[in-house]
């Protein structure tokens, strides 16, 4: 059952230039403080892109109140934001059957199932090879694929486990995702030349529209590039738009070379699916989460709060310590994030503060990233449990079925 607005707990006063977003999770609330030029450059309807937000975050439907004592949601989204200001997004109600048939996921469970290798039945090679007969060149410069990358949008690292249950989680609306289910599905990539850092450390994302929230004509257009030839073999989709868009500013340099609300381009003739939407907006709602989240404390006490080790492979002789990785991406990744805490030394009793503000790192308690916690929401909340209701239940007419089949 969700927390309604009213018995969440006080939040400070939202800064100048700023929109407060609270998101109820069962007794927790998620806050996002989100600058209102940024939104203003990423959409044109910003109560709407509110809107977008939440529903990315949480994969449930709802609607969106200002911050007054009836909690009244409103009715017009065509409005501007005030400044300051503060809204709660109101999830769509799910019945109790519904919501009570499904326990809570165990987080821990599917992080150590992650951590064994799954199996991917898609190689690393033919992922690249997919990728680049859809997009053969950077689908947002043009840039030659020799200076590309495939880029996972689901990160490669969380393993297929992860995967599965993001797809299995989440409402796919109109898309067709019972296929989906290799981490490297060309679904879940696209080229990227010098984006490819800012996608991985979520300071730029895409805005697939039109979606359940938004249309096209929301997102500002695309904007026009003299400099810049379309190649001849791609093409603009005609009917949709994959949109960049910077949730923190880049520097000049990348904001120049790729502003906001860029559009991709495609292989016209390619027969290869395009970027899974349902991916995208996952991806989105994380992103939000690391850029703008706040006080996310609370959840700090959830009985999942802890990350499991990696299981360790039976000892094979003297230890070898150049084989552990862990120092060499603990080293890339404060190279990459230069303003973030220092973790070089992950085993240190020493605490230190997370990017979510009050989530404590020590020895025994690792900090949940963006996507730790966009999949305990994925995964425990009364969408998710109604997704998983529907799925038991289609399972269970189809046994019915056969059993029936049987007898006669």
């Amino acid at each position: 059952m969700s927390t309604s607005p009213s018995s969440l707990q006080p939040l400070p006063p939202v800064p100048d230039g700023h929109v407060g977003l609270v998101i109820p999770l069962d007794q927790n609330q998620l806050y996002l403080e989100i600058p209102i030029a940024q939104i203003q450059l990423l959409c044109l309807k910003p109560l709407k892109y509110l809107i977008f937000l939440a529903w990315c975050i949480l994969g449930q439907e709802g609607s969106l109140a200002p911050d007054r004592p009836d909690h009244t949601p409103l009715q017009d989204l065509s409005g501007a934001l005030l400044d300051p200001s503060l809204y709660y997004y109101i999830p769509a109600p799910i019945s109790e059957a519904e919501g009570d048939l499904d326990g809570l996921v165990d987080l821990e469970v599917i992080k150590i199932k992650s951590a064994v290798p799954s199996e991917i039945t898609t190689s690393r090679n033919d992922f690249r090879e997919n990728i680049l007969e859809r997009d053969p060149l950077c689908v947002f410069s043009g840039a030659p694929e020799d200076s590309c990358q495939a880029a996972h949008i689901i990160p490669y690292a969380r393993g297929s486990e992860w995967f599965q249950t993001i797809i299995q989680n989440r409402r796919p609306y109109e898309e067709n995702v019972d296929d989906l289910t290799d981490i490297n599905d060309v679904r879940n990539g696209l080229l990227l030349g010098l984006l490819h850092a800012r996608f991985d450390r979520r300071m730029a994302v895409i805005l697939k529209t039109p979606n359940h929230c938004l249309d096209v004509g929301d997102v500002p257009p695309r904007p026009v590039r003299p400099t810049v030839v379309l190649d001849p073999s791609v093409s603009y989709p005609t009917d949709h738009r994959y949109s960049l868009q910077w949730l923190q500013d880049p520097g000049l340099f990348m904001s120049s070379s790729f502003p906001n609300n860029l559009d991709a381009a495609f292989n016209t003739h390619s027969q290869q699916p395009k970027p899974s939407p349902l991916l995208l907006h996952y991806n989105y709602g994380a992103s939000a989460l690391r850029q703008w989240g706040r006080r996310l404390e609370p959840l700090n006490t959830h009985k999942y709060h802890t990350r499991p080790k990696a299981p360790q492979p039976a000892p094979m002789g003297p230890p070898k310590s150049n084989h552990n990785r862990t120092v060499a991406i603990h080293k890339r990744n404060a190279a990459n994030n230069p303003n973030e805490p220092s973790t070089s030394n992950p085993t240190s009793c020493e605490q230190h503060r997370d990017w979510s503000e009050g989530i404590v790192q020590s020895e025994h308690h690792a900090p949940w990233d963006e996507h730790d916690l966009m999949f305990f929401i994925l995964t425990n909340s009364p969408a998710a449990k109604e997704q998983r209701h529907k799925k038991e239940e289609e399972k269970r007419q189809s046994l019915e079925e056969w059993r029936q089949g049987i007898i006669v």
